[in-house]
Order: structure tokens, then sequence, then C-alpha cells
């Protein structure tokens, strides 16, 4: 796949990129459901994907960047992934992408963006699904819902990350995994560090969860580890931490 042009030639080697790869788990079943693709540097270095797109963008071979990213994915995608693991690629979608090059496919937006309706409708049209990625941390939230009409979101770590403590965060993240059980769609809790916050955001009903406790991204996934993973949360019950049924009077 590569990009049909470019305005600039891009000032950092995109060949010297690289993709890890993150687990996304199933809360109810603790089966590996997929992984999400992130853009690394050379053998797995550090990289800041959005100041590099960011970069990219302003200096004109976002384009390029686009493409290369993607690349990257499919590619440790065909490599790493099992039958029916679902491949995360952040992504613009103002860039056709042919589903057809990876059977399970979902592609990620951040709801921040400005959104092109007349793209994302062809996308979906393809029979391609779409996840609002960071979903709660922005404005519009609710009108995004209504205009993408996403298969699934990705609940921002800025929401996750302290759930089991705090009050208003654990009302919130329940609010919204009901929420996404009315629409009918999936709800990714990220950012998932503790096993205290995982046991919070299993007992309101988030299907799915991302996070350094489930897994780091790393250039192969550690499928021994993952097995571990997957008998332990089948073995236990989705319950409720001791802290997480707060009195509303405590918000006050």
């Amino acid at each position: 796949m590569t990009a049909s042009s470019t305005t600039r030639k891009p000032s950092v080697d995109l060949d010297g990129l690289t993709v890890a790869l993150q687990p996304v788990l199933n809360l109810r079943t603790g089966a590996v459901h997929g992984f999400e693709a992130l853009l690394r540097g050379p053998e797995g270095g550090d990289v800041n994907p959005p100041a590099l797109f960011r970069r990219a963008r302003r200096e004109g071979w976002h384009e390029a960047l686009e493409y290369r990213a993607r690349e990257l994915a499919l590619q440790a995608a065909h490599r790493h992934l099992h039958d029916k693991e679902i491949l995360f690629l952040n992504g613009d979608a103002n860039y056709p992408i042919d589903n057809s090059c990876y059977p399970h496919l979902v592609l990620e937006i951040n709801e921040a963006r400005n959104l092109d309706k007349r793209a994302l409708s062809r996308l979906q049209n393809d029979g391609l699904e779409l996840y609002l990625d960071d979903y709660g941390v922005s404005h519009g939230n609710l009108s995004r819902l209504l205009e993408v009409r996403p298969s699934g979101i990705k609940v921002d770590r800025e929401i996750i990350q302290g759930v089991s403590r705090d009050p208003r965060r654990y009302m919130i993240a329940k609010a919204l995994a009901s929420l996404a059980e009315n629409l009918g769609i999936a709800i990714v809790a990220e950012g998932i560090e503790t096993a205290e916050d995982l046991a919070a955001v299993r007992g309101v009903g988030f299907g799915f969860g991302q996070g350094y406790f489930l897994g780091r991204p790393t250039l192969v996934p550690d499928r021994p580890r993952l097995r571990e993973l997957t008998v332990a949360l089948h073995k236990t019950r989705a319950a409720t931490p001791h802290r997480a049924t707060f009195d509303v009077a405590v918000m006050s």
C-alpha cells in the first residue's frame, strides 16, 4: 500500500518506523479480542505518534505517513494475529482503506478530529467497522455518536485510571457502559493499569479492556502470558471492588 501523492518529502525516515501490538481482551471470557497497532521507532523504540502526525500535517507529508503506518500495521497483523483476532488501526477516515486487506479490521477515529461525514459513510458502506477513540475527553461526545454511529467506543484513560477510587469516574464509567449496552455497541476501557480498576470496569459492564495491566505494546505478542491472563480472568467473576458502590453524598 503506497500513498498516491505527497506535497513534500518526509523529514523523518519512514522506513525506520515499526509497529507494536497491544492486546485488547474480552473482559467476560478473558480471551484475546484483538490488538491495537501502535506506531514505534526502530526496533520498537520510543516515538510520539500524535506529535509525529501533527508534524507531518504541518510539513505536508501526512498522507505518506498515514499509508506507511497502515502498511506496517497490516504486515504485523498478517504476521502475528491469530484467526478472528481484530486489528485495531488508528487512522484518518479521509484516506480510503480496503477492508479486504485484513478480514477483521477496525478503524479507530479520534473523536476530537474534524470528521468528513461522506468519507465515514463510504467506509461504513464498504463494511468497515469504526470505533470512536479517546471517548469522553472532548466536546460533543453524544453528538459524535449520532454523527458517526460507530460499532464501538474506546473510553479514554482519563476516565478509566483511578475508576476504582474516584466516585465521579466510577459513575461516568457506569453510565457509559449502560449507554453502550442500550445502543448495542462495543465498549473498551483504555489505560487499565491496576487490578482494582480492572475489577471496576468489569463490574459496571465493560466488555473489553486494554492497558499495561493486561499487556504492554510489544513487537511480538507474548502469547504465554496472554494465555495465563485468559485463564485468570475466566476464573474470576466480574465484580466491583469493595469501594465501588459510592454514596451520592460522597460526590457533593
